[in-house]
């Protein structure tokens, strides 16, 4: 969220939202759950780079409602600063709904910027907000920039990633992938192969999905009584 409103708006608002929210004392577990979307913020500003702030609420203090804030540069925030007018406006609003997402929406930045932001509420499990989580994207910066991040800042896996639409397809491509791998292996018998395959598999925790062990000795042409032999071997070791 920015603020793109004047203080004594703000003030008023403020005023407002306590008095359709009521009085709310936090407890440790509302602190709890907040905590755990900390996680949450990293895990966005990340994937999205330098262009998206993420920002954390408390409403325990308005005064003070960001908790967690990752790129603040964007509209020029820290931790401890206050809540917005926007923000004031949901906490007044929470009492009359149970929309939890809100957005997308454009703001501005007092800078100037143009934002494209989502808010999610966050509320404790008896169903009283607690806090947001805010999604502010910087639509100023360029599109060469935002790609040049996204395309140098990024690890890439070893093993690529298989976005695999079922269970059946994930295994299949795993036990694949490992008879692609063993192929290039020279001097020993197709069933060390394919106990050398099961154990591989096992490494990656293929069998922990249900149903594994069939699809696995399916595809390697033996039973699953022969899979479960391999895996107890494993186990015992």
């Amino acid at each position: 969220m920015s603020s793109v409103r004047t203080q004594d708006t703000s003030t008023k608002l403020c005023i407002d939202a306590r008095r359709a929210a009521g009085s709310y004392k936090f407890t440790d577990k509302d602190r709890r759950i907040l905590a755990r979307y900390e996680i949450v913020v990293d895990a966005i500003a990340r994937a999205f780079g330098h262009s998206c702030e993420v920002v954390l609420h408390s409403l325990e203090d308005i005064s003070h409602s960001v908790i967690k804030i990752v790129n603040g540069d964007i509209t020029g925030r820290v931790s401890g600063s206050p809540i917005t007018d926007f923000g004031l406006e949901i906490l007044r609003k929470s009492v009359e709904t149970q929309e939890d997402i809100i957005g997308a929406y454009f703001s501005e930045a007092r800078s100037g910027k143009p934002l494209r932001s989502v808010t999610m509420l966050i509320r404790n499990d008896g169903g009283q907000l607690i806090g947001f989580m805010c999604i502010n994207f910087d639509l100023s910066v360029s599109l060469y920039r935002f790609a040049e991040e996204m395309a140098s800042s990024f690890e890439v896996s070893s093993a690529g990633e298989n976005f695999a639409p079922d269970v059946s397809n994930l295994v299949e491509k795993a036990v694949s992938d490992e008879l692609d791998a063993i192929a290039r292996t020279t001097g020993i018998s197709s069933t060390e192969k394919n106990r050398q395959i099961v154990l591989n598999l096992e490494k990656k925790k293929i069998f922990e999905i249900k149903g594994a062990v069939e699809l696995v000795g399916n595809k390697l042409g033996v039973t699953k009584h022969t899979i479960y032999k391999y895996l107890r071997e494993f186990r015992v070791h």
